[in-house]
């Protein structure tokens, strides 16, 4: 058994947790394995001759090199799946089987199909040579420990995948904030030298507003591929706190102009259980947008907290902006790239969707017809009697 020292452990063993095998459940799969790897070959010769007969797997067993090597794979895997017990190895090694998918081109429709096919023929095994009155339970460990394999190989075909995509988007993003800084700097030498009553130090200043819109576009796609690819460093997070230190930050004061802002956070609702950095990035992007959306000295933007109250009983963060939002624009602010300005970069709300998502919260916009906009943010409390107790607030 190959094992793939990269695997999640805490996440794999998590899937374990939640499929629950029992006890009892266990002890009938060990009791009955000397019958399952008795059939090893019987199932090998079945799963090869089912997707032999189908056009799109058909060439993966035909260029497969060495003639009967697929056979024996699955044939291991039919032995491993029965005289493994579900540990950290099992785990691992169902890892890299879903690696092993993404590099050899396998769609995971074909994968997931599989796993029907080896229940159904671990089902007539089991309708076959077992009496009827242990069938059950066997039958149970068995749909349990190919529902966490389903959970594991998936989980590392998804993230493989999405790993390679993002990993070339990062090498693209590095690529372009070079270049982009050099041409900046150029841009800016040149303009220096001109007048500034003459079109060439206007042509110059056009330029160089657009690199650094193509700059802050390279830095929020790191932002995002960083954020999308980690995972929260989880504490209690005073919010009010956070929106206070971003309406002191300078570039937040420039876009303020003449816009009025009111901040009203309830006692009771100003603690989360968040990554204070990536929260930072979700109120700073809200703060701006709604800053832009409110008007030029006319509008006015309202930052504030409650208790939803409905279960989970979340803190709800609601940031109003009196500019009016269309139809045609709302169903597209969370698509990358989209922006409604001509120096948005399209990844504010993006990310800040992503964060509230990556906190198990959630994030939406509401059109207040001609009165404004609505974004709602809702995070899970900090609850009395864990971290306060503790000491930690």
């Amino acid at each position: 058994m190959i094992v793939d020292l990269t695997a999640p452990h805490q996440r794999l063993r998590f899937f374990r947790e939640r499929v629950g095998m029992e006890s009892d459940e266990a002890a009938s799969l060990e009791a009955f394995a000397p019958l399952f790897a008795a059939q090893r070959k019987a199932f090998a010769d079945y799963f090869y001759d089912f997707f032999y007969n189908i056009a799109e797997t058909r060439p993966l067993l035909e260029g497969e090199g060495l003639p009967g090597r697929m056979r024996g794979v699955w044939a291991g895997w039919f032995d491993t799946f029965f005289t493994s017990n579900a540990d950290d190895e099992f785990l691992a090694y169902l890892w890299g089987v879903g690696v092993r998918h993404v590099e050899v081109g396998l769609d995971q429709r074909f994968s997931n199909l599989g796993f029907a096919m080896i229940r159904q023929f671990c089902h007539r095994v089991v309708s076959h040579a077992v009496p009827l009155e242990e069938r059950g339970l066997l039958l149970s460990a068995i749909d349990k420990k190919l529902d966490l394999c389903l959970l594991a190989e998936t989980t590392a075909y998804i993230e493989t995948t999405v790993s390679c995509d993002m990993e070339v988007m990062r090498e693209v993003a590095d690529r372009v904030r070079n270049p982009a800084m050099v041409i900046g700097w150029n841009i800016k030498r040149l303009r220096d030298r001109a007048a500034k009553d003459t079109k060439e130090y206007g042509i110059y200043q056009m330029l160089m507003g657009e690199n650094r819109r193509l700059e802050s576009m390279v830095a929020d796609i790191k932002v995002y591929m960083d954020i999308f690819q980690g995972e929260p460093e989880l504490r209690p997070v005073e919010i009010g706190g956070i929106v206070t230190s971003i309406l002191e930050r300078p570039e937040i004061k420039e876009k303020q102009g003449g816009v009025e802002i009111e901040v009203d956070f309830r006692d009771e609702a100003r603690r989360v259980e968040g990554d204070e950095q990536w929260l930072g990035y979700l109120f700073l992007y809200l703060v701006q947008n709604s800053l832009e959306a409110a008007g030029e000295g006319k509008g006015c933007v309202r930052v504030s907290s409650s208790i939803e109250d409905a279960p989970p009983f979340n803190v709800r963060i609601e940031i109003f902006n009196s500019g009016a939002l269309s139809t045609e624009d709302e169903e597209r602010l969370f698509t990358p790239f989209f922006s409604t300005k001509v120096t948005g970069t399209g990844f504010g709300l993006p990310i800040a969707r992503l964060v509230a998502k990556k906190h198990h919260g959630s994030l939406t916009i509401q059109r207040e017809g001609d009165e404004g906009t609505r974004v709602i943010v809702s995070l899970p409390r900090v609850l009395r009697g864990s971290h306060e107790e503790r000491g930690l607030l």
